[in-house]
């Protein structure tokens, strides 16, 4: 479970996204950018699980869409990490989209996925099966990252 500020989130994705982006420019590319400002109500909590686990792990993330096509850069680095039948995988055998996250070392030693979901998310059965599927496939785990929010009032106990 990660614990957010409360407030943080009202910044989505305005100018926060911008920030980000411009801050960590391993984690969130041009598109990233533009589906986050397109999409205001989405991929926040996706966003800062990415950016906490990059200063907490040291680890690179993909972030939503590494599975399709029209997303090249996202394409090749998971081919580098999936391998080309791999990500074709993800693509002809899961019911519907792929984790949240593409978690990863920075040397490309070792990947592993996350589903990140905020205060008000459910985990769906035809993403417990994903899971399941996926680390059988890689043999790698699948993480799940519960988001909650944090008053300052808690915080300060």
């Amino acid at each position: 479970m990660l614990h957010c500020p409360a407030g943080l989130s009202d910044c989505w994705p305005r100018p926060l996204a911008w920030l980000w982006h411009r801050l960590y420019p391993d984690l969130f590319d041009d598109d990233d950018l533009r589906l986050a400002l397109n999409q205001p109500r989405y991929h926040f909590v996706e966003w800062f699980a990415a950016v906490h686990l990059f200063h907490t792990h040291g680890v690179r993330a993909l972030v939503s869409k590494y599975g399709y096509e029209t997303h090249p850069r996202k394409r090749r680095l998971a081919e580098k990490l999936l391998g080309q039948a791999g990500r074709a995988y993800l693509r002809r055998r899961l019911e519907g989209q792929p984790p949240d996250l593409l978690l990863f070392r920075p040397d490309l030693s070792a990947f592993w996925f996350a589903e990140v979901k905020g205060p008000r998310d459910r985990l769906r059965q035809a993403q417990l099966r994903n899971h399941r599927r996926l680390a059988s496939r890689f043999s790698v785990r699948v993480d799940v990252i519960t988001v909650c929010y944090v008053s300052d009032e808690v915080r300060r106990r």
